[in-house]
């Protein structure tokens, strides 16, 4: 594990010199002269290409505020889920930048057949690393410590909420602001799981780091100081009633709508990532860093590479996120079967992981009432607030504290005002502005909550 880089998916050797710059000239943000009017024309831009060592290179678009020494916005594009978006993009980017008075950076990413999963996990964190030491300067071209907010939507806000997640230490630059809309946080889609009732769900095949399911409150009086055997007798002595069939999900509730169909992420997902088991990548499915996942691969008898594994529940957490994540990045398997997906039992996982200095950034979280992914931001919106509330009360008044319904419900409080959530009618896709009217309004408030948290004086 020695030869493993320190820093997750760290990439900056290729980093050897700063490329060499062009400039591009100013475009109108949309043919409507409506949409012209809603947003400011897109400010200069700047184009650069980034090489990726061997594996070609990504573009960076900087959009430059007027101002000196702006905030660093980093914007992540859509994806290929929506295709054929580029003047929506300069719609968006208008908007953000005026409401901002920040500098975009647009990392292009790339996501396709040629270029699948960890591809575009990897392009991310190129891209901000050569914003971290490009963009970065003062007047005299010295590096600064500073602050940056990160956005995106659909895939772009996949890979925005696993940067947000880690590159958010403390004493360096790092993400403390970011916001998501309709973000892919897990691809193991409700389809894909058969329902079976809660009390037959199997154990997920590997140990999991906490023995808390997903939905228990880590900081609650039940999970905490709670005897295993004697909350099993507990139960025990409960009396039993039929369980009631789940409530339908917003994947099956709105799978057929005309913006972002179920077919579509299914067709897109499939085309994006070689095997099944690189689903369960937490880089990828980002909302398996709070919790395992629902679902386990069962593969035919015969193939035992997976059994012939030694297990890894001796390893820290870290390095068990980094074997994980590298072996995503291996050549897909041989073997003709196709597993199995079930569902099984999931567990809460304690993310950030005690003894680091990460610490979650502010987030602003939106989704569509009528989306098939508003389960998943509302999940991510849950998880995050969590986690927030359980570091900064264990970090402020101690784990003996966590007893104090008053100070958990204080600190409770303080994390809902971490991360915000905003539900809007319809999908809420900002790039299908055909489909929803208030997008403009929505990107200008999202805009203008990234300019107050990005304040120098904001700490």
């Amino acid at each position: 594990m020695s030869s493993m880089p320190r820093r997750l998916l760290r990439i900056a050797s290729a980093l050897h010199a700063s490329p060499p710059r062009r400039w591009a000239s100013q475009f109108t943000c949309a043919s409507d002269p409506l949409v012209r009017g809603l947003v400011a024309s897109p400010p200069r831009c700047e184009q650069v290409h980034v090489p990726c060592r061997s594996n070609g290179s990504i573009k960076i678009d900087i959009f430059h505020a007027p101002s000196r020494s702006p905030p660093i916005l980093i914007y992540l594009p859509a994806g290929p889920v929506i295709p054929h978006h580029a003047e929506e993009e300069e719609c968006i980017i208008s908007a953000l930048a005026s409401s901002s008075g920040a500098t975009i950076a647009r990392v292009n990413y790339r996501a396709s057949p040629d270029h699948p999963f960890p591809t575009p996990i990897h392009d991310v964190l190129l891209g901000y690393d050569w914003i971290l030491e490009n963009l970065l300067r003062d007047d005299f071209s010295r590096p600064v410590i500073a602050r940056l907010g990160v956005c995106g939507e659909l895939v772009g806000g996949s890979l925005a909420t696993t940067l947000a997640l880690t590159e958010c230490r403390l004493g360096k630059s790092r993400i403390s602001a970011a916001c998501v809309n309709n973000p892919i946080v897990d691809w193991v889609f409700p389809d894909d799981l058969p329902v079976v009732p809660h009390s037959e769900l199997p154990e997920p095949p590997a140990p999991e780091e906490t023995s808390l399911p997903a939905d228990e409150d880590p900081m609650s009086s039940l999970s905490i100081g709670t005897n295993p055997a004697e909350e099993s007798i507990l139960a025990q002595k409960r009396p039993k009633r039929p369980p009631k069939p789940p409530p339908p999900t917003a994947w099956q509730l709105y799978g057929d709508n005309s913006s972002i169909p179920t077919a579509t992420l299914s067709g897109e997902r499939d085309v994006l990532f070689r095997r099944p088991e690189d689903y369960f990548d937490r880089f990828a499915s980002p909302i398996h860093f709070f919790r395992s996942p629902l679902g386990t691969l069962l593969y035919p008898k015969d193939d035992d590479h997976f059994a012939s594994e030694p297990p890894d529940g001796h390893l820290d957490i870290e390095t068990r996120m980094q074997l994980n994540h590298y072996q995503s990045s291996e050549e897909p398997s041989t073997h003709a079967d196709v597993p199995t997906l079930a569902r099984c039992r999931a567990y809460a996982r304690i993310y950030p992981p005690s003894g680091t200095s990460l610490t979650l950034p502010a987030w602003h979280i939106t989704t569509g009432t009528e989306s098939p992914l508003f389960d998943q931001a509302i999940e991510l919106t849950k998880m995050v607030r969590r986690s927030i509330a359980r570091q900064a009360l264990k970090s402020r008044m101690g784990r003996v504290r966590w007893h104090d319904i008053n100070e958990k419900e204080k600190y409770e409080a303080y994390a809902d005002g971490r991360a915000y959530l905003d539900k809007v009618a319809g999908v809420g896709l900002w790039t299908q502005q055909d489909n929803n009217g208030d997008w403009a309004l929505q990107v200008e408030r999202v805009g203008a909550w990234m300019k107050e948290d990005l304040k120098p004086d904001f700490i």
